[in-house]
């Protein structure tokens, strides 16, 4: 399947917004606020657990935030769609002890100096593994399987690593808000599966987004599930702070088939996905 992509208009339809309304709270840490950025959330963490240097320590708060805010993100994704909700699972802990396994995927059991020293850390999956470098975050999309890891911290002994795999994608249209979740900064993408109601050689799609700052956004295709790999069509755009609208067009020949939509804002961004529509 050949497809291609045109942007008709971006258009910012307020400036002022409210970035947390509507979003869920983590089921497990409820006692924290809502927030988009992990990093917001060390402070709080801090103030009810203060760094002891034996039971607690700074990757705990580190792992923690993440494990809030990817959670909460869980929630949102599991019931933003019309159409049938999807399922995202997240986990984020020292992958050398106590170990960090999320769905099919773990972090490979090695000190943090190995990672620091080398610059990465592994993930394993049943293709075999990816890279994630320290400071950095990494996507994998191979066959079935649509896997994303941030690696915030590496120190001696321990290293921080959070992992998110997409196990069922939610079917537009969204109909309600979901976050791109940030850890500490490195922003994961969002994936939703698109198909027209109709055998149609085009595909509309409206798109909102409230975002804190000015930014560029990646859009991408790729094919449904078992070819992930596979990228149809990439292009990007740019909206301002607050809440905007983009509207792109998707053509295909007879028709376009069913696809997987990839959104990826910038890092340093909080960024919520408002709604997203599909015609025919």
């Amino acid at each position: 399947m050949t497809l291609q992509i045109s942007l008709q208009k971006v258009e910012l339809k307020r400036p002022e917004f409210d970035l947390k309304r509507g979003l869920a709270k983590s089921p497990t840490l409820n006692w924290l606020p809502v927030s988009v950025n992990s990093a917001n959330l060390v402070e709080p963490l801090r103030e009810n657990a203060p760094i002891d240097g034996k039971e607690i320590v700074e990757w705990m708060h580190i792992a923690a935030a993440d494990n809030a805010i990817f959670e909460a993100f869980g929630e949102e994704y599991k019931a933003c769609s019309a159409g049938g909700g999807g399922t995202v699972l997240s986990g984020s802990g020292d992958p050398y002890i106590p170990g960090v396994r999320v769905g099919n995927l773990r972090g490979e059991s090695v000190r943090g100096s190995v990672v620091r020293s080398r610059g990465y850390g592994n993930v394993i999956t049943p293709y075999g593994s990816f890279r994630v470098p320290v400071g950095g975050k990494a996507l994998y999309a191979y066959k079935d399987l649509l896997a994303w890891a941030a690696l915030p911290a590496a120190y001696f002994m321990q290293w921080t690593l959070t992992l998110l795999q997409w196990t069922n994608l939610a079917k537009a249209p969204i109909t309600k808000r979901v976050r791109f979740p940030s850890s500490h900064g490195r922003v994961a993408p969002n994936f939703f599966s698109i198909s027209t109601r109709i055998p149609s050689p085009v595909c509309l799609m409206r798109i909102g987004l409230t975002s804190d700052k000015a930014q560029t956004v990646q859009i991408r295709g790729r094919g449904t599930k078992g070819n992930y790999h596979n990228v149809l069509f990439e292009d990007s755009f740019k909206i301002d702070k607050g809440e905007s609208e983009v509207i792109y067009y998707v053509t295909g020949f007879p028709f376009v088939g069913a696809f997987t939509l990839e959104l990826q804002p910038q890092d340093g961004t909080q960024t919520v996905l408002d709604y997203l529509e599909v015609y025919p």
